[in-house]
């Protein structure tokens, strides 16, 4: 409010002078925080160098948190995925502390043996049972079984003859002709 209109205010009764100094008091302070926002908006917009370092600073750490956490999930998660491997063959796996008769299987073009009962070794050639490595340690496990192990271990060994096609076929010329009992090869 100039001086001249404050006069002429004061001097027409329509205001005192208590108004008037709170009046031009409010428009001084208004004036003052206009100015220390215009102060506090150009400082916003050219952040100073160390402002700019402790944000990379910040930003970087943030970054290292957030890969040193996907890698301990990643390890929950192996780890879990061995425990549950280790409980289905726990659960699952047959012994073959009594076997008597080899079963050849091959792993990475090498013929290995592994011991097992005669009614494993059906089983094994009909493809009803499975052979599954894991801790150094070949296992034997039903067929149903080895899908729920590859799914929590991709790159685990297995072995699971495949049924032959031709078993019931009709116009196998060997039908027949039976093997015997006593054929061992």
């Amino acid at each position: 409010m100039s001086d001249a209109l404050r006069e002429q205010l004061l001097k027409a009764g329509l205001a005192d002078e208590k108004k008037a100094r709170e009046a031009q008091k409010a428009l001084k302070q208004k004036q003052r925080e206009q100015r220390k926002g215009g102060k506090k908006a150009k400082a916003a917009a050219q952040p100073s160098p160390e402002h700019q370092r402790l944000a990379e600073e910040r930003r970087l750490k943030a970054e290292r948190d957030r890969a040193l956490n996907q890698q301990k999930e990643a390890q929950k998660k192996q780890k879990s995925a061995k425990a549950q491997i280790e409980d289905l063959l726990k659960r699952h796996g047959q012994s073959t502390r009594d076997g008597e008769i080899p079963f050849h299987f091959t792993e990475d073009n090498k013929v290995r043996k592994l011991e097992v009962t005669p009614a494993q070794q059906q089983a094994l050639s009909a493809g009803r049972l499975a052979i599954v490595r894991h801790a150094g340690r070949y296992h034997v496990v039903p067929a149903d079984v080895l899908p729920k192990l590859l799914e929590r271990d991709g790159g685990m060994f297995s072995y699971r003859a495949e049924p032959a096609a031709g078993a019931g076929d009709e116009d196998d010329p060997y039908k027949d002709f039976p093997i015997p009992d006593d054929l061992h090869w």
